[in-house]
């Protein structure tokens, strides 16, 4: 009863977001409420206190403070006898509220400082379990590759700052819609960088599967509602912005392509539960970042809203099953639809929904995704029609093999043979419960596209098909090492990381010792001669004097003599 005050804390942080989001729920952009707080600082670069909650922002917030409350109540049960668990709670508290900072602010700087609060707790949540040297390693490679997003954010808010004159956002984008671009690529490029490195994308996106290790609440709190949302929700504010610029929609676009389907097709070679669906959420944040390329917020973020709600049902899941059976590996599960029921039913929903299965959230979000495509592919928004045309294909694709793999993860769970397992617990299965009709509750209003749900539906209808008839012939099909080796991308950021690291290193010491060490060196030198000729003459003897009064008088006598005789 001791882990309940924490629940009680973050309900309450919940219900004051909820009572401040959802007067501005809806469409209807004119019920945004900018409240003004009182600036700190003396100029620019300045922090100020104000908020903006429009419908979009309100959206958000509310995924971040139902799943961080579902995830605490989760906890009390999950997490056993922990005896690092109020470090635990309260960095779960404090998650929730830098997300909500970083959603709800108006000023670039306090949404920087959001932002790396959420990496700090992540880093400490990911490495809960420090003992263990993959937890370890998987906090310290979070932390280090996230850095690199942090630095194109903090150069990104400077850069925007001496563009426009300001760090408020509702500033920014009311100048980025008034005046001429300026500086545009620039700021675009590094916005990419910035949601590159935090929503794992291609290149930097090898973090978030090693991010493993930590507890599986946290898994889902980081996948479904904090973290990496808060990229795709980045972009999305500054759409406006960062849209100006082709060159950077272009390059979001294509890095969206490469790694929906790249991410996608690691899920499927998967043979562990919990990295298969790390995985998963690569794939669809390169979805939402899909749909943002072409100029579509709202596609973006209410894929991103659904996302939330089947990710976290899926990974607090996940952890049942894991609690049931003592691993996530998939060959220690199968046959748990008897014996984790509750869990059967409400996975089933969730799996559902990732593969795009009406009627559940999942189809109408990805419908709208692939809708933005369609109609970007007429040329007429910032992102080129043929490209377009690309990430349609490469999205309708991903569709297909996300069909797979779920199906996948879903036989392998809870079809064939029963495992041994435990049964379920009433603190762990209730918010599944609520997830699971959250998964079919958010499908209500939302707008149904016939013919892009119609293709949807018959790519999604051929993936789970192919991967029941792999299944009764028992899988037998060899995705080769270099999928389950996830084409060793890691393997070369572990080679060239240090390497490059250390040859910057050696070239740093090369020119402070050659280039610059050689001054005070010179100096030194210099000083010293110096010393030992004035030390040769300052003898203390008088005769030594004299003599060279004397030598140098007679110079002179010469000199004049000299001079004399030549005139």
């Amino acid at each position: 009863m001791r882990r309940w005050p924490y629940v009680v804390v973050t309900a309450l942080v919940s219900a004051a977001v909820a009572v401040w989001a959802i007067p501005h729920l809806g469409d209807d952009p004119s019920t945004s409420v900018t409240y003004r707080g009182n600036d700190v600082g003396p100029a620019l670069p300045r922090l100020s206190l104000d908020t903006v909650v429009d419908p979009m922002a309100a959206q958000v917030m509310l995924l971040a403070a139902g799943v961080a409350l579902l995830v605490q109540v989760y906890s009390t049960a999950y997490m056993g006898d922990d005896k690092r668990y109020r470090s635990y709670a309260w960095l779960i508290v404090l998650f929730e509220i830098a997300m909500v900072a970083v959603v709800a602010t108006d000023n670039l700087f306090v949404l920087l400082i959001g932002w790396e609060i959420m990496g700090v707790c992540s880093y400490l949540l990911i490495g809960h379990a420090w003992e263990l040297p993959q937890a370890r390693a998987g906090a310290a490679k979070a932390f280090l590759v996230t850095r690199i997003a942090d630095i194109g954010l903090l150069v990104a808010i400077i850069v925007l700052g001496q563009t426009y004159g300001t760090y408020r956002i509702s500033h920014l984008i009311d100048a980025a819609g008034q005046e001429e671009p300026r500086n545009a690529t620039a700021i675009g490029l590094l916005l990419v960088l910035a949601v590159v490195g935090k929503s794992a994308q291609v290149p930097l996106h090898t973090w978030l599967p090693d991010a493993m290790p930590g507890p599986t609440p946290i898994t889902a709190l980081i996948h479904a509602a904090t973290m990496v949302a808060a990229g795709v929700y980045l972009l999305a504010r500054l759409l406006p912005v960062f849209e100006t610029s082709q060159v950077a929609m272009t390059t979001l676009a294509v890095v969206a392509a490469v790694t929906m389907l790249l991410a996608a097709l690691f899920a499927v070679a998967q043979t562990d539960l919990k990295r298969a669906l790390a995985w998963s959420t690569v794939s669809q944040l390169a979805l939402m970042f899909a749909a943002l390329s072409t100029g579509n917020a709202a596609a973006g973020i209410n894929h991103l809203v659904s996302h939330g709600a089947f990710k976290a049902l899926l990974f607090l899941g996940c952890g049942v099953a894991m609690v049931a059976v003592g691993s996530s590996a998939l060959s220690a599960m199968g046959g748990l639809r008897k014996s984790l029921p509750v869990t059967f039913w409400t996975m089933t929903i969730g799996f559902a929904a990732l593969a795009g299965v009406v009627p559940t959230v999942g189809f109408f979000s990805k419908d709208g995704v692939l809708d933005a495509l369609h109609v970007a592919t007429d040329g007429e928004a910032t992102l080129g029609g043929a490209t377009a045309w690309v990430v349609l294909v490469v999205a309708v694709l991903t569709s297909g093999v996300t069909a797979v793999y779920a199906t996948r993860l879903w036989t392998s769970t809870f079809l064939g043979a029963p495992a041994p397992a435990h049964g379920e617990r009433r603190a762990m299965v209730g918010p599944l419960l609520l997830l699971a009709v959250a998964c079919l509750a958010l499908s209500v209003g939302q707008e149904l596209h016939v013919g892009i749900g119609a293709l949807s539906t018959l790519v999604a209808a051929v993936g789970i098909v192919a991967a029941l008839w792999l299944r009764d012939r028992g899988w037998r099909v060899r995705f080769g090492r270099p999928l389950a080796d996830e084409l060793g991308l890691d393997a070369v950021f572990v080679r060239a990381a240090p390497a490059v690291t250390l040859g910057a290193a050696r070239m740093v010491d090369a020119i402070d010792a050659d280039g610059i060490d050689v001054y005070p060196r010179g100096g030194a030198w210099f000083a010293q001669r110096a010393s030992w000729v004035i030390g040769a003459v300052q003898s203390a003897r008088v005769q030594v004097y004299a003599t060279i009064v004397a030598g140098g008088a007679l110079l002179i006598v010469i000199g004049s003599v000299a001079a004399g005789v030549g005139s």
